[in-house]
């Protein structure tokens, strides 16, 4: 009798110890993994917090890049502006376009792409100048001191009237325009060989291109 109630003394202590142990097994268990999952959510926290640093650091950069690169573009478009001959503006519409050619045809027509690049020239460096009207197309239809115009094709009965620009008028603007082609050493006249001797006189003469003697004010050159 004492023996049997001695085992399952036995048994039951038995028994306590092994539930003991499986509820310490549980709970350190338990306690392993909430542990592992907070370092698990603190390393997610940190790189969150790493990202974002990077992105804040990039986007504050990025103004800084912008400004170094739209000042490098602009000192670039000065220096070749500067090695271009001073050509300050290439804007013009399709009127004015068509007006450059037109020109270039009626002045040049046997003169090639560069001689009737240089007669558009001519017009476009008194555009340029304050001693000339400031658009295309007051340059080209500005009249003389005595009623005359300043481009003789445009006279009554002139070239002006009778042709049309042809192909090498546009690749002469093409030259100018896109190329930014400019032999014209600032000229502000130009007239036909052996026509009169006006402009020998009163202006300084730069150089020749084929039929045309191109000129100068000679306060320009002093």
């Amino acid at each position: 009798m004492r023996r049997k109630k001695r085992a399952k003394l036995l048994f039951g202590l038995k028994v306590l110890a092994i539930c003991g142990a499986a509820v310490f097994m549980i709970k350190g268990v338990g306690e392993f993994y909430a542990s592992a999952e907070s370092d698990s959510g603190k390393e997610e926290e940190a790189e969150e917090i790493r990202i974002m640093e990077e992105r804040v650091t990039a986007e504050a950069a990025v103004p800084v890049e912008i400004e170094e690169n739209e000042v490098a573009e602009s000192q670039s478009a000065e220096a070749v502006v500067e090695c271009q001959g001073g050509i300050p503006s290439m804007d013009w519409d399709a009127d004015e376009s068509y007006l450059l050619e037109k020109i270039a045809m009626a002045e040049a027509e046997s003169e090639g792409v560069e001689g009737k690049a240089l007669v558009m020239l001519v017009v476009l460096n008194r555009v340029w100048s304050d001693r000339f009207p400031n658009t295309i197309e007051e340059v080209i239809f500005q009249r003389t001191g005595n009623g005359g115009w300043q481009f003789s094709p445009l006279q009554e009965g002139g070239r002006w009237y009778t042709t049309e620009p042809d192909q090498e008028c546009r690749e002469a603007l093409e030259l100018i325009q896109v190329e930014k082609w400019d032999e014209s050493q600032g000229a502000l006249y130009f007239e036909s060989a052996g026509k009169s001797d006006w402009h020998r006189r009163n202006l300084e003469f730069l150089f020749q291109y084929g039929n045309h003697y191109f000129y100068t004010d000679k306060e320009l050159v002093e």
